[in-house]
């Protein structure tokens, strides 16, 4: 008798752990459902037409014109069209982590001076400027407009904004080059030519220049012709080095004409230059003697 009543106990406990574990279990998703819907957009904007952001002191502006964007202050400057629509996506539309409710004064959270301010315009012509204060674990403060709300968010809405202008300028690159793919390399200067050819075997020299040439620091991104003269890159006076080789990747033959300049001021690199390019380089001055004199 009392092995049965012991038993029934015991299935009463089990029955009441059964109903306490499918409450808490209840409980605990109506409390993810909640944090869930804590999240809110902080804006849902059309297609951007114009970015603004500070950066250290300086601020950027950008605008978009039958679908490309341009530097503002100067429209040559060549923008990396995917650096920019990477921004406009950040700020297009930004979801908030969680609101903060009855939060305190803006200067708690680094809002009064902010880090990074941001406006934008959309395609439809709305406005919004952006705020983002100081981080909080993975998250940023964030409030925008009046200041009235303040957010957090996640810390990717920051990863584009201490670009400077010159991380977000689109410069030249130059092909990958060795004995084994050059075919053809012609050097002009003062009015003669020498060749270089696999036939003649003398590509060895100029493909050790060649194969180690960078462009270093951009000095112009839209040279005038002016400043070519300055430069040394006037047809007159600039050094052609026009190369033909074998593309690693298409296997197809290409070409490219590389102009050389003067030394700048410290005597250390030569200005360089790539034809159909408005944009001029420096380039270390051994590499270049070792393309001029193999």
């Amino acid at each position: 008798m009392k092995q049965k009543k012991t038993l029934q106990i015991l299935l009463l406990v089990f029955a009441g752990l059964i109903v306490l574990y499918t409450g808490v279990n209840l409980y605990q998703k109506q409390q993810s459902y909640k944090e869930d819907s804590d999240q809110t957009m902080v804006s849902d904007l059309k297609s951007l037409t114009s970015i603004s952001y500070n950066n250290n002191g300086t601020t950027l502006s950008f605008i978009k014109q039958n679908g490309k964007w341009y530097y503002t202050k100067n429209k040559k400057y060549p923008i990396t069209q995917s650096s920019l629509e990477s921004l406009a996506s950040t700020f297009q539309k930004v979801e908030a982590v969680r609101e903060l409710k009855n939060a305190d004064a803006l200067s708690d959270y680094g809002l009064d001076k902010p880090t990074y301010t941001v406006s934008v315009k959309d395609k439809t012509g709305k406005s919004m400027t952006y705020y983002i204060g100081n981080a909080t674990g993975e998250n940023y403060y964030v409030t925008y407009g009046d200041k009235s709300k303040i957010y957090t968010v996640s810390s990717d809405i920051t990863s584009s904004l201490s670009y400077s202008l010159d991380n977000l300028i689109e410069t030249d690159t130059f092909p990958t080059l060795s004995t084994g793919n050059l075919k053809k390399v012609l050097v002009t200067q003062n009015g003669k030519t020498k060749t270089y050819t696999s036939k003649k075997k003398n590509l060895d020299g100029i493909s050790g220049g060649l194969g180690v040439f960078t462009f270093g620091d951009c000095q112009n991104y839209y040279a005038s012709q002016t400043d070519l003269v300055k430069y040394g890159l006037d047809k007159d006076s600039r050094i052609t080095i026009d190369i033909t080789y074998k593309d690693t990747d298409t296997k197809k033959t290409k070409n490219v004409v590389l102009y050389i300049g003067k030394k700048d001021s410290d005597q250390k690199n030569y200005y360089v230059q790539l034809k159909g390019s408005h944009m001029v380089y420096l380039s270390d001055k051994d590499v270049v003697k070792n393309i001029l004199n193999p």
